[in-house]
């Protein structure tokens, strides 16, 4: 008899096609545990992973969705403007409290946008010794973000690969007290995070298992702090990869640029069937990035930077021949002049163009 895994993960309709890579990825390489994964979504239906629970079947696992609030939850739940974070992504708040089972005693957290490249059975396993989490030591995280946790007083939290010991955090806590902690961080932050939240109240309660061999950020910004080779070498210990993002959203399926793990995701995203929705979302990404950088380059062409100037040179030269006493008429006539010089500019460039072109031919 297979021991149970019980597993957390966020998703909806707008993305969770993203997250069969994950779902298969878990399933597959954690065939001597009977998962349990709870797939938390605000507007999900049974009806949307056919495909998933298919695999589930497959496998022998077990999908459960579980309804989110996202409305309810906006009304605690306060994100910057420039974040591109979901309100439904912040579930882990209610988790413990109003979402899981009573049954479920402990729980291991991944997310939508990962790959499971090992075993997570032993990790699942592992004794809380009385602590609230485990999760990945703080040595991949950025340094400001460890310097932010000392400076209030919490400790560095890895939320993907995280396990929870929710028994004891029911006994101990109130998800009062969880969002009191979260306006608590927001004060400091200026916004809702999962990671400093937990790591403020669980604080000395938090085991750690080593980095190198638990999971692994892929992103431009740890591809820079951590380079190439260790993140490469990191690959063949960690039982997880995990392509977090910025402000560029840059994943796997819309790759502003290419990290190592890509292509371990896309070995997963060629057998699936969302595969040509895949190929077809990159097009379309691709279009507006593209249609963005032509309105960019519209809003800075010559045109616009010449008329920009000919108007500020207007409007000073107006203020000049006010100060200096001339009267309105001359500086009518100033100010004729210059744009006269800016038409006679636009139509030799354009006569000079034309030539141009003749000559071509």
């Amino acid at each position: 008899m297979r021991a149970r895994m019980n597993v957390y993960l966020t998703t909806g309709r707008k993305n969770y096609k993203y997250a069969y890579v994950a779902i298969k990825s878990l399933f597959e390489r954690n065939q001597n545990s009977e998962i349990y994964l709870y797939i938390v979504s605000e507007d999900l239906e049974e009806s949307d992973l056919s495909h998933e629970n298919e695999l589930a079947r497959h496998y022998g696992h077990h999908i459960i969705i579980l309804r989110f609030d996202e409305e309810a939850a906006g009304r605690h739940i306060k994100f910057g403007p420039n974040d591109h974070w979901a309100v439904g992504a912040m579930s882990s708040y209610w988790m413990f409290h109003e979402l899981l089972p009573e049954e479920v005693d402990r729980i291991i957290v991944i997310e939508s946008d990962t790959v499971i490249v090992g075993d997570l059975s032993e990790i699942y396993a592992t004794d809380f010794e009385g602590a609230y989490a485990i999760c990945p030591g703080p040595e991949h995280k950025p340094k400001n973000h460890r310097d932010f946790m000392d400076k209030i007083g919490g400790e560095c939290l890895t939320f993907v690969l995280s396990m929870y010991n929710v028994e004891k955090i029911r006994k101990d806590f109130t998800l009062e007290d969880i969002l009191n902690t979260d306006a608590a961080i927001r004060k400091q932050a200026g916004n809702s995070m999962m990671e400093l939240t937990f790591g403020l109240l669980f604080a000395g309660k938090i085991k750690y298992i080593p980095a190198r061999t638990a999971c692994i950020d892929e992103n431009e910004r740890y591809m820079e702090e951590l380079g190439y080779d260790y993140v490469a070498e990191c690959e063949k210990t960690a039982k997880i990869i995990h392509f977090s993002s910025y402000g560029d959203y840059s994943k796997p399926w819309n790759p502003v640029f290419l990290v190592p793990g890509y292509s371990v995701w896309w070995k997963y995203a060629v057998d699936s069937p969302y595969y040509k929705e895949y190929i077809e979302r990159q097009w379309q990404f691709y279009n507006n990035t593209r249609k963005k950088q032509q309105e960019i380059a519209k809003n800075i062409s010559y045109k616009n930077i010449l008329l920009c100037t000919v108007i500020f040179m207007t409007v000073i030269l107006l203020v000049l021949c006010l100060t200096a006493g001339l009267d309105l008429a001359g500086c009518l006539a100033v100010s004729g002049t210059v744009l006269l010089s800016f038409g006679l500019s636009l139509l030799v460039r354009r006569i000079t163009i034309a030539i141009g072109k003749v000559r071509s031919r």
